[in-house]
């Protein structure tokens, strides 16, 4: 293996970068649930010192993107059915509110342009096998035509974990498909400024997806539940 050098990064910008890098590595899926992550490895990929690696754990934990066991390391969230009930519930106040405040505040020619963000998300769909294109977010557009900083923030920290938890229940070709139609039926309620009917549809977008994510997840542990007990009752070799 070749040797690296390090990079200038130290102290609070070296820490600052470890935590970008590490959550997006998370909620892309290179980082599974309940997988540990070495702090070496990390510090050798970013080429960063340990101490910064070390530190953006802490960082990260107190997101709730990781947990620390002590003398074993960092190991990424997986979260419970319950966990994902609550957060979907602080989901939907804030994507309630920033959708009452994108088309209180947005232009028309604004809300229109979220038409052709939708016809890139077809057309992905079309040529990825129905996945929602992960670089379109339609939810996120909404939040930045809302233009509220600290909403933003919030929402995003709440969206890094779900992220996760939708990535735990696996990948669901029909919501994604029903997803889109949703986003389209939202987006004309935006369109004609009827903001009690756009709040409907986001909150029963938001249930849908909820929905999908708890019954998928039930499925795998189920599927993991058989696994390990029929690996229980496999005859010891001799």
């Amino acid at each position: 293996m070749p040797n690296r050098k390090k990079v200038k990064a130290s102290g609070a910008e070296a820490v600052d970068y470890s935590v970008r890098t590490l959550r997006r590595q998370i909620v892309d899926g290179f980082h599974h649930p309940s997988q540990r992550i070495s702090d070496l490895a990390v510090s050798e990929e970013l080429t960063v010192s340990r101490t910064s690696v070390r530190e953006s754990f802490q960082k990260l934990v107190t997101e709730g993107l990781l947990f620390i066991v002590p003398n074993r390391g960092a190991f990424v969230v997986e979260r419970s059915a319950e966990e994902i009930i609550e957060l979907y519930e602080v989901r939907e106040a804030l994507e309630v509110s920033a959708i009452r405040l994108a088309i209180e505040k947005a232009s028309n020619e604004k809300l229109n342009s979220l038409k052709e963000m939708l016809s890139v998300t077809r057309t992905s769909m079309i040529e990825h096998g129905g996945r929602y294109p992960v670089e379109v977010d339609f939810h996120k557009s909404i939040c930045d035509l809302a233009e509220n900083k600290e909403l933003a923030q919030t929402l995003e920290l709440v969206n890094c974990k779900l992220k996760i938890a939708r990535r735990q229940s696996g990948y669901i070709p029909e919501r994604a498909r029903a997803a889109y139609e949703e986003h389209k039926e939202i987006l004309e309620a935006m369109i004609h400024r009827d903001i009690p009917t756009a709040e409907a549809l986001i909150r029963q977008h938001l249930a849908n997806s909820r929905f999908s994510v708890q019954k998928s997840l039930k499925r795998k542990n189920s599927e993991k539940a058989s696994a390990v007990e029929k690996s229980n009752k496999q005859p010891l070799s001799v």
